[in-house]
């Protein structure tokens, strides 16, 4: 993990597919659920998306569940499916931001870290964390990850 810093977030439209992770576990495998299926359907779809991929968490109101949201950006005219839903996420005027680089099995870690210093420096948070995979090619250690926590 590298420094904290805040900074503003700009908006973003994306096409994202979501699944719930019961109790707030394994959210990999709602990621394994959701990704697939995802990708497959915007390819077969010819819809113009993009990279930088963002996946987003919100707690489930009432329950210990986690929404788990998986997506790309769309293109400069995105097209509704069946598969996934067109989601505009808005800016955020102040988000506390670290990078994390490397394998996935470790990202829990980092996160635990990562809100721990942003509690650490007074940070409340206010609003769904996002991760945005900006080097998502090739082996996991070489993979490079934005966490993003909105903060009040």
């Amino acid at each position: 993990m590298t420094d904290l810093e805040y900074r503003r977030l700009e908006p973003v439209t994306v096409y994202a597919a979501t699944d719930v992770a019961p109790g707030g576990e394994n959210v990999p495998a709602a990621i394994d659920r959701i990704l697939p299926s995802l990708h497959a359907a915007l390819d077969a779809a010819g819809v113009d998306y993009r990279e930088p991929g963002t996946f987003w968490y919100e707690p489930m109101e009432g329950t210990d569940d986690l929404r788990v949201w998986v997506s790309w950006v769309a293109g400069d005219e995105p097209v509704p499916g069946d598969a996934w839903q067109v989601v505009d996420l808005p800016a955020v005027e102040r988000a506390a931001v670290t990078t994390y680089r490397g394998e996935m099995s470790a990202i829990g870690a980092a996160w635990g870290a990562f809100m721990g210093a942003v509690i650490a420096d007074g940070g409340t948070f206010a609003g769904p964390s996002r991760e945005v995979y900006l080097q998502a090619d090739g082996p996991q250690s070489t993979w490079v990850t934005e966490l993003q926590q909105p903060v009040g």
